[in-house]
C-alpha cells in the first residue's frame, strides 16, 4: 500500500457531541470538505472511522472513502466494563479501539455495538466487557487504546502489573496477531508518562507500537469549532468549559505532520499501513431482499 501513514482512531459527528469531524460535506461552492476528501487531499491511501460505541456512520464511511479512492477502515471505539450488565454508581469505563480486518469482523462489530446497547447500557453508554469480545473477537484487531483506556489508565496510575495483565487479556482474546499497541503524541503530560509503559510492554511483548492522532476534528483551525462543541456536551460555557482539550493536537495530520509528532518512534508510523493493508471489508449495498438472506447489502449501481 502507498502512502506514509493512515489514521486509525478517528471520531466523526457521530461520536455525538464529541466528534466535530463531518464524513462528507460540501461547501458553499459544492466542494466536498469532509473526512474522506480530506484523507484523500492528504494523499492518504485508507482511513479509518472508530466512533464512540456505535458504528452509525460506517456506510456512509465506507461510500464516502469509496468516492474519493480511500480504502474504507470500519470500526469503533466501544467502552469497556468489567460486567456490562452492571448498572453501578461508580462504574469504571474505559475505551478500546477496534477494527474490522474482515467481513467477519464487521459482523462482529456490529454484534457488538448492538449488544452494547441491548444489554450493557444501564448507565447511558452502550458497554461491552471481554466475556462479550471474547465471543466476537474474530476477525477483529484491537489497538490498547488512547488515554482513557484501561491499558493507559493502569499505567497513569502506577500499576503495571495491572496494565499487564489487561494487556495478556486482549492477547488472549484477540490474538497476538491481532493486538497492537496504540501510542499517541498530544502533548499531555500523562499521556507521555503512559507512552513510557506502552513503548516498554509492546518491546517486551514483542508487539508493534501503531501511531494514532485519536482524530475529533478535521483540521488544526477547526479547534475552537470543537472546544464549542464540547460545551454543548457539558453545558457549559467557552469562558468557562467544564470539558476541554488541553492541546492542539487532535485534527487529521499530514503524514509530515504525524512523522514529526512520533519522531521519537518512527517504527509505530508504518504500522499503520500494515494494519490498513490487513483490513479487507466489502459491504453490497442497495439490495433489501439480499440483506435479508446475507449478511451484506448489495448495491445495484454502485461500482465495484
Amino acid at each position: 500500500m502507498s502512502g506514509e501513514v493512515v489514521h486509525l482512531h478517528v471520531h466523526s459527528e457521530y461520536s455525538l457531541l464529541d466528534g466535530a469531524c463531518k464524513i462528507a460535506v460540501k461547501d458553499a461552492d459544492g466542494a466536498d470538505r469532509g473526512l474522506a476528501a480530506r484523507a484523500a487531499e492528504l494523499g492518504m491511501p485508507a482511513l479509518g472511522l472508530t466512533d464512540h460505541g456505535v458504528m452509525n456512520g460506517a456506510v456512509e464511511h465506507y461510500k464516502a472513502c469509496r468516492k474519493h479512492g480511500v480504502k474504507p477502515i470500519l470500526g469503533l471505539e466501544a467502552y469497556l466494563v468489567d460486567d456490562r450488565r452492571r448498572a453501578a454508581e461508580r462504574l469504571e469505563r474505559n475505551h478500546l479501539t477496534l477494527m474490522a480486518a474482515s467481513d467477519a469482523g464487521f459482523r462482529n462489530l456490529v454484534k457488538l455495538t448492538s449488544a452494547g446497547f441491548l444489554e450493557g447500557f444501564g448507565r447511558g453508554k452502550p458497554s461491552v466487557d471481554m466475556e462479550l469480545l471474547d465471543r466476537h473477537s474474530e476477525g477483529v484487531i484491537a489497538l490498547t487504546g488512547c488515554l482513557q483506556s484501561r491499558f493507559c489508565r493502569r499505567l497513569v496510575e502506577e500499576r503495571p502489573a495491572d496494565a499487564r495483565a489487561h494487556a495478556d487479556d486482549l492477547l488472549g482474546v484477540f490474538g497476538p496477531d491481532n493486538v497492537y499497541f496504540e501510542i499517541q503524541a498530544n502533548g499531555l503530560a500523562e499521556q507521555e508518562k503512559a507512552n513510557e509503559g506502552i513503548v516498554r510492554a509492546a518491546r517486551e511483548l514483542g508487539r508493534p507500537l501503531v501511531a494514532t492522532a485519536d482524530v475529533h476534528y478535521l483540521r488544526r483551525e477547526d479547534y475552537s469549532n470543537h472546544a464549542a462543541l464540547l460545551c454543548m456536551q457539558t453545558k457549559s460555557t467557552i469562558e468557562q468549559p467544564k470539558l476541554r482539550f488541553e492541546t492542539n493536537e487532535f485534527f487529521l495530520k499530514s503524514s509530515a505532520e504525524m512523522a514529526e509528532s512520533f519522531s521519537r518512534w518512527p517504527e509505530a508510523v508504518p504500522t499503520t499501513l500494515e494494519i490498513a493493508e490487513r483490513c479487507e471489508v466489502e459491504i453490497e449495498l442497495g439490495d433489501l431482499q439480499g440483506c435479508l438472506v446475507s449478511p451484506h447489502l448489495r448495491a445495484r449501481n454502485q461500482p465495484r
